[in-house]
């Protein structure tokens, strides 16, 4: 009986971890049904992230993200005479879950966000080419003495703690920070970027590197933070995603190399300004 019991239990757990992952999928056609009916839709799963998918004053998504995949779209239509739509899916407020999402689907989904291009990924995903280079900036309040050397890391940001978020590529430039430079640093750990955040304009005593579009909107919201230039980073880049299976891949390749690269042309250049500003425009002009 109780080996009955058992078998049933398992068969149980076994029907649920299957079932779970397919109750998760988003859904959107293939390229392939795309050009056989004329027509089909997408779906773009996303990250609320500021400068690349955020939400207008209207309540509509809009940003970086938004913009690229909408003339992705409009660039099927016109060069490959289908009628093809995007539709939003989830709710945009988790980077994991996004990303999970996407990558347990099949075919159309996309996933939008501050999502860096890795080796590792790239083993369990798909990556579109990349739109944008990161740009990682080194932040403390106003009141800490501005670093004209990582050297002098010691000693100015002495007392100081770093904030980062577990795992990502900023948590990396902080570890490196302190095997280098201060062996002596104390390292504490927020669950996002936007905590991390929150840490350091909550802490005088707090320091952290934050991307780009985090340091952007901070400052447009007239936060007290300092930049310290000597410690900017620009290395990652980022790209849009799609689960293993899409057939999308090279489509996306086609459009960012079409007439002479998207990322040269006069519409990708208003659409970095429109979302990220004149600063954030020379920001990156210095990464590249």
């Amino acid at each position: 009986m109780k080996t009955t019991k058992r078998l049933t239990f398992l068969f149980i757990m076994l029907v649920t971890a299957w079932s779970s992952p397919l109750m998760a999928q988003y859904s959107g056609d293939s390229w392939k049904k795309v050009q056989g009916a004329g027509s089909g839709t997408v779906s773009f799963a996303y990250v609320e992230t500021p400068g690349f998918v955020y939400k207008d004053a209207s309540g509509k998504l809009t940003g970086i993200c938004v913009d690229i995949m909408n003339d992705f779209v409009q660039y099927v239509n016109e060069t490959k005479g289908v009628k093809l739509t995007g539709k939003f899916v989830g709710n945009g407020s988790s980077f994991t879950g996004m990303y999970n999402q996407v990558k347990s689907s099949r075919d159309g989904v996309f996933g939008l966000g501050n999502i860096t291009i890795t080796d590792g990924r790239k083993r369990e995903i798909r990556f579109s080419p990349p739109f944008i280079t990161n740009f990682a900036i080194l932040i403390t309040q106003k009141s800490v003495p501005t670093l004209n050397s990582l050297e002098e890391i010691s000693t100015k940001f002495q007392g100081l703690t770093a904030y980062t978020a577990k795992g990502t590529l900023n948590d990396k430039r902080i570890q490196d920070l302190k095997s280098k430079y201060y062996p002596e640093m104390k390292i504490a750990y927020a669950p996002s970027s936007p905590a991390t955040l929150d840490k350091v304009l909550s802490d005088p005593n707090a320091f952290s590197y934050l991307d780009l579009a985090f340091y952007l909107d901070a400052v447009q919201r007239k936060q007290p933070l300092k930049r310290h230039p000597i410690g900017d980073q620009a290395s990652e880049q980022f790209g849009f995603v799609m689960p293993m299976n899409s057939d999308w891949q090279p489509l996306m390749e086609e459009f960012f190399n079409a007439n002479g690269g998207y990322t040269n042309s006069v519409e990708y250049k208003k659409i970095l300004t429109r979302h990220l500003g004149d600063t954030g425009v020379k920001l990156l002009q210095t990464a590249n």
